[in-house]
């Protein structure tokens, strides 16, 4: 388990010499760039070889670790996506006129959007998770009970719901937006459902 700390700390070390030479040479914004960049490579690693670790050795990923930061990872990324350099280069645009004020709202779906799109689906895999397979959710991984699986779910759903629809709009995020509109929903069927 420590390969992930030290992969991360490394991919870190080289990003943020790299962020130091780049300011040097008033490259700003590839400076910028390339620290969000190692930074998010360093927190994937470790998040995402922890989820490796559990699944090798048969344990359940029923922790708030996890449920926590497959929603706030990506939340973070949307909400700085617009100070970010690599946002201005737009993968989809898409253009919505809001009757009867005839408001152009501009949607945009950018490289952010897409790095945050992991989380999103392993935090939608880990809620419905929670009504199938899990009664509890454990606060830390030696927990032996914990607050209902499903209650967290459906509290989980509606607090990131507004608050991923929050930060879609703040960013002009489109896939934001969808994810709000989608958790929020889903608490809905699964608050009525129960």
């Amino acid at each position: 388990m420590a390969i992930r700390h030290t992969i991360a700390w490394f991919i870190m070390l080289i990003g943020v010499s790299a962020t130091i030479f780049f300011f040097i040479q008033n490259e700003d914004n590839l400076a910028l760039n390339t620290l969000f960049i190692s930074i998010y490579t360093a927190i994937t690693i470790l998040y995402f070889l922890r989820i490796f670790y559990y699944v090798d050795h048969h344990a359940t990923l029923n922790e708030i670790y996890f449920l926590s930061l497959a929603n706030i990872i990506p939340l973070v990324i949307i909400l700085i996506s617009p100070f970010l350099p690599i946002f201005e280069e737009a993968l989809l645009d898409l253009a919505i006129t809001i009757q009867p004020s005839n408001e152009l709202v501009e949607l945009h779906i950018a490289v952010p959007s897409l790095l945050a799109f992991p989380y999103l689906i392993v935090s939608t895999a880990l809620l419905i998770r929670s009504f199938t397979r899990y009664q509890f959710i454990r606060i830390t991984s030696q927990s032996e009970r914990g607050p209902s699986a499903e209650w967290t779910a459906i509290f989980t759903f509606f607090i990131f719901g507004f608050l991923f629809l929050f930060a879609g709009i703040f960013a002009s995020d489109l896939l934001g937006i969808l994810y709000g509109i989608f958790f929020i929903f889903s608490g809905i069927g699964f608050f009525l459902g129960k």
